[in-house]
């Protein structure tokens, strides 16, 4: 090789920060506080989310349990007009297909590469985003077009963040449902051990569900969805930026 053809040192300079850039971003993010804390600061965002949903469109944008039960009382004909069937379809369906797609691109991407974290976050983000400043710039419909796509923003973002967060195997925190930890705290066995991880997880991650339920609950009340669905999305923010700060996999 003649000497005009080696690469110059301005060249070779100017690759090794990109790939560095690369190889941190195609890591694998540890299990450790941090991760919990970012999944635990989503289950508080979740529970601010649905609890402004409710109120406006009578339906849940991440608590599909609720969801499919009141899909089946309205299919039976005996919800006497005290819900919008169709919303409640639109939450399930979009929740779904959020988990769907959302999931299986993190199957191919890799659930724990820190690019795919970051990107799946920020794509739910930016959906939660979008359903404020509808709701913001819109008088309130409860039910049509406008409320569909709100509602389907907000499921769609729901429903890739479970995907998510069961991607990273932490199944105490699933951001979402509260049942299943309700009841696998109480018959752990060592549920009265000093040191329990699972069960602090567990515990942890129902008192901010329940506490962003009460934020969104009150929110709402105060003025109007817009703000908690903001806050919902803040938190986020939030967990996006938290993500290029988690330790990488030895």
């Amino acid at each position: 090789m003649a000497i005009a053809d080696l690469p110059s040192p301005a060249v070779e300079s100017q690759k090794q920060p990109q790939a560095k850039i690369r190889r941190y971003l195609t890591e694998n993010v540890r299990d450790d506080a941090l991760l919990e804390s970012e999944l635990l600061l989503l289950s508080f965002a979740t529970g601010i989310q649905d609890a402004a949903a409710w109120p406006d469109y009578t339906c849940f944008a991440s608590n599909q349990t609720g969801n499919t039960l009141f899909l089946a009382i309205g299919a039976a004909g005996l919800a006497d007009n005290a819900y919008s069937f169709t919303n409640i379809g639109m939450s399930l369906g979009a929740f779904i297909a959020g988990g769907l797609v959302m999931g299986q691109l993190g199957n191919y991407f890799g659930v724990r590469k820190r690019f795919w974290l970051l990107l799946s976050n920020l794509i739910q983000t930016l959906m939660v985003y979008a359903a404020a400043a509808i709701r913001y710039h819109t008088p309130l419909n409860r039910e049509g077009p406008v409320a569909l796509t709100v509602i389907f923003l907000l499921a769609f973002s729901s429903g890739g963040q479970v995907a998510m967060g069961r991607g990273l195997k932490i199944t105490e925190i699933t951001t979402a449902m509260a049942t299943a930890a309700y009841v696998d705290a109480v018959v752990d066995p060592r549920f009265l051990a000093w040191k329990n991880r699972p069960r602090n997880r567990r515990v942890l991650f129902l008192i901010l569900l329940t506490a962003g339920c009460f934020v969104g609950a009150f929110a709402q009340k105060g003025v109007d969805s817009t703000f908690p669905i903001t806050l919902c999305g803040i938190g986020k923010s939030i967990v996006t930026v938290a993500f290029m700060f988690n330790k990488s996999v030895d």
